[in-house]
């Protein structure tokens, strides 16, 4: 029975210590950052309404800051 024990306690150390190893190196982005993404804007080169990120899909625009 402790054959069976001992390596499953291992493999689950090995686990949390990945686990938490990969929540340590995330990024932090600011929070600005997301609400960023979410507003509406006017393309200036091809006049086209961008619902959702910050390059226009047709012509590849940058948003203006």
């Amino acid at each position: 029975m402790n054959y069976f024990f001992i390596p499953l306690i291992f493999l689950m150390g090995i686990m949390i210590i990945i686990i938490c190893v990969l929540y340590l190196q995330r990024e932090e982005t600011p929070e600005n950052d997301d609400q960023e993404d979410l507003e509406e804007w006017t393309c200036p080169d091809c006049g086209f309404a961008v619902q959702l990120g910050t390059e226009c899909p047709f012509c590849y625009t940058k948003k203006p800051t």
